[in-house]
């Protein structure tokens, strides 16, 4: 019996985005991601399991990354209580 070719289309984006903002939420079930560029934004969700996938994936393509070109030097940015969210009220 003949094996039937499967071909699988993926549209890949050929801009190169710099991050603006990258909020994140999630729930028991799903992980929501919102990747923001200046006024493009794109919106990913994704299991706890496969959010713990991404994340020892990018940790071990950065380990290779610093071996090679030597160590980042970063910090996460300082949380901000939203302006919009003092102005009515909802603040401290």
């Amino acid at each position: 019996m003949a094996e039937e070719q499967k071909q699988i289309k993926i549209n890949l984006d050929p801009i190169l985005y710099a991050l603006s903002n990258v909020n994140i939420r999630f729930g028991e079930e799903v992980f929501d991601f919102l990747l923001i560029s200046g006024n493009q934004g794109r919106q990913f969700q994704v299991s706890p399991k496969h959010a713990k996938r991404i994340y020892l994936l990018l940790g071990e393509s950065l380990n290779e990354y610093e071996k090679k070109f030597g160590p980042l030097e970063t910090q996460l940015p300082e949380k901000r209580e939203n302006e919009w969210q003092e102005k009515i009220g909802f603040g401290k």
